[in-house]
């Protein structure tokens, strides 16, 4: 039979409160310490996120600072704003220019005769659309001739049953995304068809021409398609507005542009246009305006002193005062405000008088932030603009002409570098074999089909006729490869020449990638065979004596230029010069800023290891809840065998007293 028992009931004792107090006994010197290193370690998490905090803050206002465009911006003044806009790039040089408009730049615009309706039936067959310079004199109706724009290729439309009506042809034009607009206009004596070039300028006029499928003289009436034909055999279509190229004197010297916003004419501006007034020419004052500068830089000094302030607020020392900060002592927040102040009294080697902040009017105050003198600031701007931005972002200095600094990245260390170059970057070629003009392009011939950079032409056709100039043809051939749909797709191009007595194609971009190639012969143009294929070349050279990594024209460095790129446009091989690298102060800052708060960095790991205490908090707490519960579970089972034991013993306690209490009792007579 079981024996049950509870805890006190054989001995009276309070076994679980007795137990209670042991274990809480137990528990508290440790609980303590461990609440007690908790609290703290979590007060320095919330520490080092507040540090984190203003660390990226800081971080952040340099952005505007790592780029010239964060300093260099000017202002345009214009005399009458109604004959021109005008903004300035960084580049633009302080100055007042007289500028008159004397023409607007204008499109090309061809309108048919008047139609009946919208689904009157035009006519059918093929609209080609080349885009040149005509000489067209519309009073007398005298089409003289027409040049084709070489940077432009012929575009061809097919016209169907499907779409041959005048609502058919304009939809059919516009979804072609050829470079014309087609509108259709009710002027009140019926609906005419508008084409107009997409772009201004007398190169970009329209020269259209119709095959019908019929005779050469049946594609030029006035019936059908041939209604809209408009070139040098019939102007069937009605020139409602001749091209035209915009014309401004800028100082007196006379600047002729395609659209109406003219680049270049005054440097690092643009003009727009606006309207034309002969003889009334306008002023366009440009001038440095500095508070974009100012505006960065105030930012940036506002960043790092609220920085300061929280460095300051956390290691602070309350002494009998007050409470000392959460991260007093600490050598990681030491580290960090030291390396970011000792940064920030370097020295930029700029080969200027503007190279320290002390020198532009940042200065620092008795509690470490900074201060900024705007009046010397701007005068230092005003005085060597260059230098002053260039102390804030990353640049380089090729001493070569020819080489042009590209880029940076966090790596690349500030220094004087030599640059060698031993390979130029070159150009892919198709050389052709000899052909003598005339030469006569027929259905026999027009077809031409490459593979320009690895990208295929497709089946192209060149335009029959008798080519006495080879230069022309040369142009047409040209035309016809940068119109076709696979490399305009495929992002490339090619310029095709006559050099003596043969065809050249050149791929239009540099490196091992440029290749061009034949994939149908076409032996009358002389790419054949035997015709001659020289792929082209990567730059190669060294920067600092390390070999750098060519991709066609630009080298990259590697060691301490890590992420230097250098764009060699020219020149020769050899020695080329040195190229002097510097961060400045936000492109150091930025990249110190930025290992701090890297997975790596001292910030980070320092989070971490605070992270790290936490966890191994956590650990002990647990392995001290089993410690005590293996106690608890100990004395337990020793105060239930206490409680029976005394259980026991008080049962045999019981049962002496009864049986001395049965014992008869012995009678004293006292007499």
């Amino acid at each position: 039979m079981a024996t049950l028992s509870a805890s006190g009931i054989g001995s009276g004792l309070d076994i679980n409160s007795l137990l209670q107090q042991i274990i809480q006994a137990e528990r508290a010197p440790t609980e303590n310490r461990l609440n007690s290193q908790e609290a703290k370690t979590l007060s320095e998490i919330s520490a080092f996120g507040s540090l984190t905090s203003a660390v990226s803050s800081f971080k952040s206002s340099l952005t505007s600072l790592k780029t010239a465009s964060g300093f260099s911006v000017n202002k345009v003044s214009i005399g009458d704003t109604s004959l021109l806009s005008a903004s300035a790039t960084s580049i633009a040089t302080s100055g007042s220019y007289s500028v008159e408009v004397e023409s607007l730049a204008q499109t090309h615009s061809l309108s048919s005769i008047a139609f009946e309706a919208l689904d009157t039936v035009v006519g059918t067959g093929t609209l080609t659309f080349d885009f040149g310079t005509t000489d067209y004199t519309e009073g007398t109706d005298t089409y003289t001739s027409f040049t084709t724009n070489p940077d432009k290729s012929s575009k061809s439309i097919e016209i169907t049953n499907a779409n041959n009506t005048v609502e058919g042809l304009r939809d059919a034009i516009n979804d072609a995304d050829i470079g014309v607009t087609a509108t259709v206009v009710d002027d009140g004596t019926g609906y005419k068809l508008l084409l107009s070039s997409d772009d201004s300028g007398l190169a970009n006029s329209l020269n259209i021409t119709v095959d019908e499928g019929l005779t050469a003289a049946e594609n030029i009436d006035t019936t059908g398609l041939s209604q809209l034909a408009f070139n040098i055999d019939a102007t069937n279509a009605e020139q409602t507005q001749a091209a035209s190229d915009a014309t401004v004197k800028v100082n007196g010297l006379k600047i002729t542009r395609e659209t109406n916003e003219i680049s270049g004419a005054i440097h690092g501006v643009t003009l727009n246009l606006k309207s034309a007034d002969i003889g009334k020419p306008t002023q366009v004052t440009i001038k440095q305006d500095n508070s974009n500068a100012e505006s960065n830089v105030k930012n940036f000094i506002g960043k790092y002193n609220e920085l300061v302030n929280t460095v300051a607020g956390l290691t602070q020392f309350g002494g009998g005062d007050g409470p000392s900060g959460l991260l007093l002592g600490d050598t990681t927040t030491r580290n960090v405000i030291r390396q970011i102040r000792r940064e920030l009294g370097s020295v930029i080697d700029n080969n200027s008088n503007y190279n320290t902040l002390s020198s532009i009017g940042i200065t620092t105050q008795r509690d470490g932030t900074l201060a900024l003198d705007s009046s010397k600031f701007n005068a230092a701007l005003n005085t060597d603009f260059e230098a002053v931005s260039q102390m804030f972002y990353s640049n380089a200095s090729p001493s070569d002409k020819d080489i042009n600094f590209i880029s940076s990245s966090s790596k690349t260390q500030e220094g004087s570098y030599d640059i060698r170059v031993t390979q130029l970057a070159s150009k892919g070629v198709l050389a052709g074999t000899a052909v003598a003009g005339p030469v006569t392009i027929d259905a026999s011939n027009e077809l031409m089909n490459l593979k320009i950079d690895g990208v295929s032409s497709g089946e192209i056709f060149i335009t029959q006729a008798v080519y006495a100039d080879m230069n022309a043809l040369a142009t047409e051939i040209q035309n016809r490869l940068n119109g076709s749909t696979g490399l305009q797709e495929g992002g490339v191009s090619v310029t095709v020449s006559y050099v003596t007595d043969h065809f050249e194609i050149t791929s239009n971009s540099f490196g091992s990638d440029s290749t061009v190639a034949i994939a149908a012969n076409n032996s009358s143009l002389g790419f054949d065979a035997s015709a001659v294929v020289t792929d082209g070349l990567d730059v190669s050279g060294t920067i600092n004596g390390t070999v750098a990594s060519g991709d066609g024209q630009r080298l990259t460095g590697s060691g301490v230029t890590a992420g230097m790129i250098l764009e060699i446009t020219g020149g020769t091989t050899g020695g080329r010069g040195t190229v002097n690298f510097s961060k400045g102060f936000a492109g150091s800052l930025n990249s110190m800023l930025g290992e701090f708060l890297s997975s790596s960095g001292l910030i980070t790991a320092k989070t971490n290891s605070l992270d790290a205490q936490i966890d191994s908090i956590t650990e002990k707490r647990e392995a001290l809840t089993k410690r005590v519960d293996a106690i608890e579970k100990r004395y337990r089972a020793q105060f239930v065998a206490l409680d029976v034991l005394m259980g026991q013993l008080n049962v045999t306690s019981s049962y002496l007293s009864q049986q001395l209490n049965a014992l008869p009792k012995i009678q004293v007579n006292n007499k």
